[in-house]
């Protein structure tokens, strides 16, 4: 059966859409597509640049051939917060009840002000005495009614609102998967998603993507930003390409996101027992850069693979024509399987 939403990803740099189709356990790629995000996109407060926005997703939607009038979007993870706490073991009409004063604790805004949700993620056996796991999402209201507000003068409804974080593991993971530290490297910011059987178990999100990549070329180089967008993606950091000149600029930038790594994986040892990390997952259009998943090895010595929210779809039809470029729409794709 069609799904009837389609997954809506409103990147700082790009608009993805994807939409799929769901029959039993098979899934197939019904139709996908990206623009150019226009000015600031979401983070414009002016109302003729967010219509412009919206016009540039009716035209996406339309040229990408999406029949649906549903969709579901993803907000930027640095615009919720995301936060893993321990509670005495509650019935779930005892936690319904003690949330808003438990997440007051954790969420550095107003409860009144945000959109809070919470997931059970695990409870103790009975008579331990132990403690449950439970994950709180919070989002600014304001951020909400701002995405409400676009999809709605592009003429869509919105069926749900999630983070960004929830659309990777849905794409990239599946509860009979062991750890995993997704790494989503986008034009603005990377963020870290650790996932445990299938669920979001942390999440951290870091003010450098491949934007900075490019600006450390142009910089160096004195170039303008098209072509040094051309010889990161040509060169990247392997020191056999041109003379390893492009690779001597990159690395220190990608190694504040290697330290970071780091961290969510000593997290991952201290907070997992004895599950282990099976490895790094990385996706997003800065993925692609040549070298990137030998360079995240060599830092932390933990096995890296390109993520591909497609690698069980139906290999027919769009699928074929699109080889490879999975990893781009991952949020898009998590957002369209969602159900």
């Amino acid at each position: 059966m069609a799904a009837q939403i389609f997954g809506l990803d409103i990147g700082r740099s790009f608009i993805k859409v994807v939409q799929v189709k769901i029959s039993g356990s098979s899934r197939s790629l019904v139709a996908v597509g990206s623009a150019a995000t226009p000015g600031a996109g979401l983070r414009s407060e002016v109302k003729p640049e967010l219509k412009q926005l919206a016009e540039t997703i009716k035209t996406l939607v339309k040229n990408s051939k999406i029949h649906s009038n549903k969709c579901t979007v993803s907000i930027v993870e640095a615009q919720a917060v995301t936060r893993l706490i321990e509670l005495p073991n509650l019935t779930d009409k005892e936690l319904s009840a003690a949330i808003n004063f438990e997440a007051d604790q954790y969420i550095p805004l107003p409860i009144k002000d945000v959109n809070l949700q919470y997931k059970v993620l695990s409870r103790p056996q009975p008579g331990s005495g132990g403690k449950m796991a439970v994950l709180l999402v919070a989002a600014p209201k304001r951020v909400i009614e701002k995405y409400l507000e676009v999809v709605k003068m592009s003429g869509f409804s919105l069926s749900a609102v999630e983070t960004e974080s929830s659309s990777l593991a849905r794409a990239l993971s599946n509860k009979n998967d062991p750890p995993s530290l997704i790494v989503s490297m986008g034009a603005s910011s990377t963020e870290l998603v650790l996932i445990k059987e299938g669920n979001v178990f942390f999440t951290r999100s870091i003010a450098s993507g491949g934007a900075a990549l490019t600006k450390a070329i142009m910089t160096e180089f004195n170039l303008a930003s098209k072509q040094a967008e051309e010889y990161k993606m040509a060169y990247g950091i392997l020191e056999d390409k041109l003379s390893g000149k492009i690779s001597r600029i990159l690395r220190p930038v990608l190694e504040v996101v290697t330290t970071e790594i780091l961290k969510a994986i000593d997290y991952a040892r201290s907070h997992m027992g004895d599950q282990r990390l099976s490895g790094v997952v990385i996706c997003g259009g800065s993925a692609y850069l040549p070298g990137l998943a030998e360079f995240v090895t060599e830092k932390t010595s933990v096995e890296v693979s390109l993520g591909d929210p497609w690698a069980n779809f139906a290999k027919e039809g769009l699928i074929l024509k699109m080889p490879g470029q999975g990893s781009f729409y991952s949020i898009a794709t998590g957002l369209a399987l969602r159900t």
